[in-house]
């Protein structure tokens, strides 16, 4: 089967390093991702070469996976690879200043899925990985900006 490429832009306002420290520290994910059910890091800090388990829960579906870092560069590059899992996949988030203390983010995840998903159309696991991507980072940053608003007053 051919690989399922995901991808999305958003804004959080918050600095780079900030957006980094929420997107990219895999004990963050369970607090942001409503598909996420928990997280453990293995051998110590998020850094490059460290490795994590992440499990989600999506279409029904609970999946476990172990998960190594491959660049971890704050407020700028993280990427990450699955080791084990249902199905295989590589991820990365880029971030680039947008000015007046906020961040673009541009989120990839790229999924071979193999026979994983049984007939879904691959054009349908896409629209859902994307949509809920869309809809937590939507989320997020408007947590953020309600926190935002509570200190600065």
């Amino acid at each position: 089967m051919a690989l399922i490429e995901a991808r999305h832009e958003f804004v959080l306002p918050v600095a780079p390093v900030e957006a980094f420290a929420l997107l990219s520290d895999p004990e963050q994910d369970p607090v942001w991702q409503t598909a996420c059910v928990s997280t453990a890091l293995l051998d110590g800090p998020p850094r490059v070469g460290g490795h994590y388990t992440i499990t989600f829960k999506l279409i029904g579906k609970v999946m476990p996976f172990t998960v190594e870092i491959d660049t971890f560069e704050p407020g700028v590059l993280s990427e990450f690879h699955s080791l084990e899992g249902p199905f295989s996949y590589v991820g990365a988030y880029a971030y680039e200043d947008a000015g007046e203390g906020s961040t673009r983010v541009r989120w990839k995840f790229d999924v071979d899925p193999g026979d994983y998903f049984g007939i879904t159309p691959k054009s349908l696991v896409r629209k859902l990985l994307v949509s809920q991507v869309k809809s937590d980072t939507e989320k997020l940053a408007a947590k953020l900006r309600a926190t935002q608003e509570r200190t600065s007053r």
